[in-house]
């Protein structure tokens, strides 16, 4: 029995490894969102197989509990979030502007490197020294994001 599951399981794989081949590789088959699909009509899969109550999960869709749970409010956050806007402008006013800006742009001197093949200085020590200048983690995302850009499938 377990053997059976065994190379059902390995066809499947076989076949998923042999489709991304058709497609052109691991890159294209991304490009493509092959994968988003996959992962999409799996869960969909999976969700079908739970609801129908093929698949159990205990609590969910077997012995689940009659009781409803208790309702927790969600807290407001408002005041924390004025708070630390209040404390990141502190920051930024206290802070040397002319070495936030110099280790700012040394990291997005090195970032290009990242984008094709070849020679890479380490950013890790770069984003440590804008750090230490007190250079905030969004001013970091965003000079990263401007040289890389930003992720979408199928773009």
């Amino acid at each position: 029995y377990v053997e059976s599951l065994t190379n059902a399981l390995e066809e499947r794989a076989l076949a998923l490894m042999a489709k991304v081949e058709e497609l052109g590789g691991a890159a294209q088959a991304i490009e493509a969102g092959f994968f988003q699909e996959e992962i999409g009509r799996s869960a969909y899969e999976q969700q079908l197989r739970i609801e129908s109550g093929e698949t159990v999960i205990v609590g969910v869709n077997r012995f689940a509990d009659e009781q409803e749970p208790p309702v927790i409010p969600t807290p407001d956050f408002s005041r924390l979030a004025r708070d630390q806007v209040e404390r990141l402008r502190a920051v930024k006013e206290k802070r040397d502007g002319a070495a936030v800006k110099r280790t700012l742009d040394a990291l997005g001197a090195a970032a290009p490197g990242y984008l094709g093949a070849g020679a890479r200085e380490p950013l890790m020590p770069l984003i440590v020294d804008a750090v230490r200048a007190r250079a905030s983690v969004g001013e970091i995302a965003d000079v990263l994001r401007g040289v890389w850009g930003v992720y979408a499938p199928g773009r």
